[in-house]
């Protein structure tokens, strides 16, 4: 890095604080250490939906206003984004009304039942939690230290190369004979660890001659970490001292984040070595912010794969764990959350936004700040016509991500009696030693609707949420669950998008069960002990996620996070503030994906509307109080 930037990104520093303080700004929403004693699980039904399925009706909505006032924000949606944002403005002061379009708080930090089980919905391990860090930190202080953390099994995800000889129908009947025969089918397999040496050193054992690359993977993921904070210094910055760094090239020397984020990961791993095999190791969770390695820029993969060096964690009792506790403090300072509320417009006066209203009985709703969770495109469409639609964001290089589909299988048997670790394994079906996840995934998604038959699915992440859980056995004695989770092309499914929930037709429901049901027998060839053990069984598809979490393209991730995305310039586009007075973003689409990714965006654009660095705050506290972990 050039010698000025120091003097430069201290400047700007100075520049964004000046800034920020041409106005009185909000309270310190962090003045002191809320964490308590946690309290034992709740387990009544009854009352945990108290809190996170708060039903909306005109009357409910008066009265609480009569009680407590008018509201000084609305957010839109409640997903971790929307709860980190809307919490800290309560610990601020603020009264807070989130707006939820589903039956319940949380976003893809929810939980449903069916038939006796329980599944969540996007939470399936976090980073960062086993250590006394910011975001640690950050959650303790959220849940006032109710949120509890079960660590997840050290080889927390392994990697799984099915040698796939022909990629084509034939490949189909292996599989079958597998799953006839109670056999696994055979494998190449290699496990990251907690910790980044006990990685590497397991990863020269699976490659003896490729340590010098494995190394420079490594310390590329370090320089990476340092520079992410150019990142995440340009969302803090004002976005004309930002523009003008960019347009400059001055940019380049406050960071070299915008360099880095110029190659892609498969740049990135073909610049490193030629053995494909290790490239896909390297690349595997690639699925965990749903870019193909070829579109993905390497510093996104390397925030991911830092974010778990360290080790990975769980809620314990499941993500709905995240509103239950969270959304307490929002109504402790006058604020209030509504469930099947849904947000139909965004109304605006003189070019500003001034309110909301709702999709259910015209209701329209008025606060100074309007607070969008719902994503960027989501969002430009929920804005009149006679205002801009976010033009500057959404022709910025940002496209929709990838759909996805998830099955979701509930098992007659226990974690112990499966053998069911807490643990993840991302499956591939690949040519041994020609392995190119590039190739196998895109000709996948390229297939047409009625082609589920041309060869298996060729990524699969596995999981077993019943043995992360260590309240599971409590909860569901003598059953256990299983997750798969795999991309999926909206246009399979897009024809049936205007139809009602429940009632989509046999053609969808047979093209639903045809790419369950291979994904299924997949998953029992690597694990025949689930034979015969399903007790309940669905599948969810980018519709799917479009009428329940409001994925506008049944994406998992939001915006698609390629390259363009993450050019200094898109950057510096998507940001809380909008060019609509009044109307703000928050979430993963401002920051990046993910519980944290997501989360940060909430804490950014609470930063903006409360025109104080709540993250310094935060640190500042964090430095005064005892550690999350003790030592």
């Amino acid at each position: 890095m050039d010698s000025a930037a120091p003097f430069i990104g201290t400047g700007l520093a100075a520049v964004g604080l000046a800034y920020m303080m041409r106005s009185k700004p909000s309270s310190n929403p962090f003045p002191s250490d809320t964490r308590t004693n946690p309290k034992a699980f709740e387990h009544d039904r009854d009352v945990r939906n108290a809190t996170i399925k708060p039903g909306y009706s005109a009357k409910k909505l008066e009265k609480h206003v009569a009680a407590n006032g008018d509201f000084d924000a609305i957010i839109i949606g409640s997903g971790i984004g929307s709860m980190t944002c809307a919490t800290i403005m309560a610990k601020a002061g603020k009264k807070v009304l989130v707006l939820e379009q589903h039956d319940q708080l949380g976003g893809c930090c929810h939980s449903f039942y069916e038939k006796g089980f329980e599944f969540d919905t996007g939470v399936h391990y976090i980073g960062e939690m086993r250590n006394n860090t910011a975001i640690r930190f950050l959650f303790d202080q959220l849940t006032n230290g109710q949120l509890q953390w079960s660590d997840v099994a050290d080889d927390y995800d392994t990697v799984v190369l099915v040698d796939d000889e022909n990629q084509d129908a034939n490949s189909l009947k292996t599989i079958d004979q597998h799953v006839k025969n109670g056999t696994t089918l055979p494998s190449f397999q290699c496990s990251m660890l907690s910790g980044r040496e006990r990685t590497i050193v397991e990863l020269v054992k699976k490659f003896p001659s490729e340590e010098k690359a494995i190394r420079k993977y490594y310390d590329l993921l370090t320089e990476v970490r340092k520079a992410m904070l150019g990142f995440v210094g340009i969302k803090f910055m004002p976005k004309w001292a930002a523009s003008m760094l960019i347009k400059t090239g001055l940019v380049n020397k406050y960071t070299n984040y915008f360099k880095l984020a110029e190659k892609s990961l498969t740049q990135v791993l073909d610049e490193l070595t030629d053995n494909k095999t290790l490239k896909a190791v390297l690349a595997y969770n690639f699925g965990d912010y749903g870019t193909l390695p070829k579109d993905a820029p390497f510093v996104m993969h390397a925030v991911l794969v830092n974010h778990f060096l360290n080790g990975v964690s769980y809620p314990i009792g499941g993500s709905s764990e995240f509103a239950y506790h969270m959304f307490p403090t929002v109504e402790a300072a006058g604020g209030k959350a509504f469930v099947r509320a849904e947000v139909d417009e965004i109304v605006c006066k003189n070019g500003a936004a001034v309110g909301v209203r709702l999709k259910k009985d015209g209701t329209v709703i008025k606060a100074p700040m309007i607070i969008s969770n719902a994503g960027l495109y989501n969002t430009a469409e929920l804005l009149p016509p006679t205002v801009s639609p976010l033009k500057n964001m959404t022709e910025s290089g940002v496209q929709n991500g990838v759909g996805g589909i998830s099955v979701y299988v509930g098992l007659n048997k226990s974690n112990a009696a499966l053998n069911l670790k807490g643990k993840h394994f991302w499956a591939f079906w690949t040519k041994k030693g020609q392995e190119d996840l590039d190739g196998v995934c895109q000709k996948y998604v390229d297939r047409g609707g009625n082609e589920m038959d041309d060869g298996p699915v060729p990524l699969l992440f596995i999981s077993f949420p019943s043995a992360k859980d260590p309240l599971w056995d409590e909860k569901h004695p003598g059953k256990a669950s299983a997750t798969i989770v795999s991309f999926c092309n909206y246009d399979w499914f897009g024809e049936w998008e205007g139809e009602r929930v429940m009632h989509r037709g046999e053609g969808y429901e047979k093209r639903k069960k045809a790419i369950g049901e291979l994904i299924w027998k997949q998953t029992v060839a690597l694990f025949p002990q689930l034979r015969d053990c399903v007790e309940f069984f669905d599948v969810g598809t980018p519709v799917t996620n479009k009428y329940y979490i409001r994925a506008h393209k049944g994406e998992m991730y939001g915006l698609d996070h390629n390259k363009e995305r993450f050019t200094a310039e898109a950057t510096n586009e998507l940001r809380p503030e909008t060019d609509i007075p009044n109307l703000y973003l928050c979430g993963q689409d401002i920051f990046n994906c993910g519980i944290a990714g997501a989360a940060f965006g909430g804490l950014l654009c609470a930063s903006k509307v409360l025109n104080r660095n709540v993250y310094a705050d935060l640190v500042d506290l964090k430095k005064k109080s005892p550690p999350s972990i003790p030592k």
